[in-house]
């Protein structure tokens, strides 16, 4: 059995290659990161995190599954990998070999899954498949195994979405239909400890306070239904303060209520009863973000309503700065909770970009960019992280790289095209400049000033 290394428990020797390999990543060296990393994954073949890594690199050097047959450039058969668990490295190094230029193979990865349950390592099964979900997302075959070894370990709600994507892809498959569902309600079950309280009604005294709760636990309540809702479910956290459906139920109010302060409080309390949900914790964060907002907006518009109130727009100044610097150790804290995500790596990036920390943004938004999700917006932040520093050059091929990779004329392209016109006006370019914005023009005449600046080059 193949325990997961995290990166906590390399040795220093092993988290020095570790560190070059992500700076290779970071600086976009590909080749070299995925001779490191594979180099590591083979000496520590559950050290997942850096397989995800390598995987990623190998991607951006073959982004496109290639369609030739089904074990071409094998150099060995899939029966040798997977007939003995006795030298689980071996077969697991082989693998990573095949899968080095053609990280989307379908009988690869499958190979790979198979190896990696007989060495008890499911986490790595999974990645393995997620891998052909991603390359082949029209594969109902292999979704269909993905989505089943997720039920085999009892995680529904990963298991829900794949069957969801498989009921996209055929509206007609009645397996996939049904168990989208049943998976659902599994993962309602599990998140909300309905089987450890056996139903939501046992914890409750009166099946008249029952009854109350369940017609008015819905969207579109008036002030006054909400209000009666918190009443009730108030009275049920006075008997049970410990009761982690009705805290979470009582924030649910208060943010319907748009009392971010309480709904905050209820939220960060209800992360604390429960085993880690990443999910409260993020709630939390948003609640908390959109009071600090909320504040701002408030100080905001006295002070447009008294624009000689010195003192007032002092304190609009000052508390904008420290809601920026409260927004960053907030991500701070997050990133050092889970050094790891992109994300967080991201909304750390982008506090920093708006407190106007364009130093310290930078090496955040360049270890986001590498996921495929947010990559996009981690380079338009770059770009204008590079922008603010005057590195107008770096800016641009930041921005042209992402440009190339977005196809539809979409509202983040539209803003990508702009700032690389606003840079090579900057630069002196002029053509360069209005062959941006009349992309702009050619989709979208609204756009900001772009039809002001496209007409007057006409006119001059």
């Amino acid at each position: 059995m193949i325990e997961t290394i995290t990166e906590e428990q390399l040795t220093p020797q092993q988290a020095e290659f570790w560190v070059r390999a992500r700076q290779a990543v970071d600086m976009n060296n590909y080749p070299y990161a995925v001779s490191l990393l594979k180099a590591l994954v083979k000496q520590l073949p559950g050290f997942l995190e850096g397989r995800r890594a390598l995987r990623a690199c190998e991607i951006k050097l073959n982004p496109e599954a290639k369609k030739g047959g089904l074990f071409s450039g094998m150099k060995i058969s899939t029966s040798k990998l997977t007939s003995s668990k006795k030298d689980a490295a071996t077969q697991l190094s082989a693998l990573e070999d095949e899968l080095e230029n053609d990280p989307y193979s379908i009988p690869v990865n499958e190979a790979l899954y198979t190896a990696a349950m007989d060495v008890g390592f499911p986490d790595l099964a999974a990645f393995a498949l997620e891998t052909v979900r991603q390359g082949h997302p029209g594969n109902k075959k292999m979704l269909h195994m993905l989505a089943s070894h997720y039920v085999s370990r009892d995680m529904p709600a990963q298991a829900a979405e794949v069957y969801h994507d498989l009921v996209k892809l055929d509206p007609t498959d009645s397996v996939a239909v049904k168990s989208e569902k049943d998976c659902m309600a599994r993962a309602t079950m599990q998140q909300q400890k309905w089987e450890e309280a056996k139903s939501f009604r046992d914890v409750m005294k009166n099946s008249a306070e029952t009854n109350s709760l369940d017609k008015s636990d819905k969207k579109g309540l008036t002030r006054a239904e909400l209000e009666e809702r918190l009443g009730l479910l108030s009275a049920r956290y006075a008997q049970n303060q410990q009761d982690l459906a009705a805290v979470r139920d009582i924030a649910g109010v208060y943010e319907q209520m748009e009392d971010w302060a309480n709904a905050y409080s209820f939220y960060n309390y209800a992360f604390s009863l429960s085993n880690n949900d990443i999910s409260l914790e993020n709630k939390a964060s948003e609640m908390n973000e959109r009071y600090r907002k909320a504040q701002v907006e408030e100080i905001r518009r006295r002070a447009a309503a008294e624009p000689d109130n010195k003192e007032l727009q002092e304190q609009l100044v000052q508390f904008s700065k420290e809601a920026a610097e409260q927004q960053v150790a907030v991500c701070r804290q997050r990133v050092e909770n889970n050094p790891t995500d992109p994300q967080t790596r991201f909304e750390l990036g982008q506090a920093l970009f708006d407190c106007g920390n364009y130093t310290e943004a930078i090496p955040e938004l360049q270890r986001a960019r590498n996921n495929p999700h947010i990559r996009i917006r981690a380079m338009l932040l770059l770009g204008k992280c590079y922008d603010a520093k005057n590195m107008h050059d770096m800016a641009l091929r930041q921005l042209e790289e992402a440009n190339k990779e977005l196809i539809e004329m979409n509202d983040t392209k539209k803003e990508i095209l702009y700032m690389i016109g606003l840079l090579y006006e900057k630069l002196g370019k002029k053509e360069e400049s209005l062959a941006a914005f009349q992309q702009i023009y050619d989709a979208e005449y609204g756009y900001r000033d772009v039809a002001k600046r496209v007409e007057s080059s006409y006119s001059n």
